[in-house]
């Protein structure tokens, strides 16, 4: 009897620990892995489960590559889990939104959608022309285009299709001037809080050549507070196509930080001192 109880001690947590549902993390781990994964379609839902009928995102993705995941935000219902990809020469980064279901015991959390930014296509034919040109196609190229020289262009694509932690490493080099370009911006009032007058709000700011003059170092392209659906965010935009979007935001109020969604807003990453990464679609 004696034997039984302690075969039942060292066994009963192994059994408890086995019967646990997953959390996001977990799941993204084992959905990413290089193995396949058999209990995958336990953890599915919605169009995750489409995209992965017979493998795991792991196995869809070129084997060379390293994963490492890390959970960004989990709340009651939704969760958020991002996926850096990674060998010796590039890195790119995805995004896991998960669903709790509290009517399945089993497995409450489920992956119902896969993000990265979208219709990035033209932007490493555009780095490889402008990283190629001779230098007398570089003057004539600057001559022709002095709001978007040679230098800012290379900058500026090279964050927008690049990491997520190029623009991290880009924010920590160049906090102050975001910060400078913040106040300016408070200071000079281009933002209210007036819905119908955003379009001509923005344009305004954005033809201040102060305000240029601050951006153009910065690879931004331009400020905004249109693109996340909040009126107090003050969003400086690296660059994109159509709604496909990505840049940096200023929200001192966390409070006030717009949440993530695979609809709209598909990664927000903190970057210190009210500052924040966003990627929209």
């Amino acid at each position: 009897m004696k034997y039984i109880l302690v075969l039942l001690g060292w066994c009963l947590p192994l059994v408890l620990r086995a019967a646990q549902p997953l959390e996001p993390l977990q799941i993204a781990e084992h959905f990413v892995a290089k193995t396949g994964w058999s209990e995958m379609k336990s953890y599915l839902s919605g169009e995750a489960a489409g995209q992965a009928r017979r493998e795991s995102l792991g196995q869809q993705i070129p084997a060379t590559l390293e994963r490492r995941c890390q959970l960004l935000q989990q709340g009651l219902a939704t969760a958020v889990v991002t996926v850096e990809l990674h060998d010796s020469v590039s890195r790119n980064d995805i995004y896991l939104h998960f669903r709790r279901d509290s009517t399945a015991a089993a497995a409450p959390w489920k992956l119902a959608a896969v993000r990265s930014l979208s219709m990035t296509q033209l932007g490493p034919p555009m780095l490889k022309l402008l990283s190629e040109m001779p230098p007398a196609e570089v003057a004539t190229y600057n001559q022709k285009h002095p709001d978007a020289d040679h230098a800012f262009m290379l900058g500026n694509i090279q964050l927008w299709i690049g990491a997520d932690a190029n623009i991290n490493q880009h924010f920590a080099r160049n906090q102050e001037a975001f910060q400078r370009a913040a106040q300016f911006i408070q200071e000079r009032h281009f933002f209210t809080s007036a819905p119908d007058s955003a379009v001509l709000e923005e344009k305004a700011a954005n033809a201040n050549e102060e305000l240029q003059a601050l951006l153009h170092p910065l690879y931004i392209t331009r400020v905004s507070r249109r693109y996340l659906g909040c009126a107090s965010c003050l969003e400086f935009v690296i660059g994109g196509v159509t709604d496909n979007t990505v840049g940096l935001f200023y929200q001192p109020d966390a409070q006030q930080v717009p949440t993530m969604s695979p609809d709209r807003i598909i990664v927000i990453k903190p970057l210190g001192n009210g500052w924040y990464l966003f990627k929209t679609t």
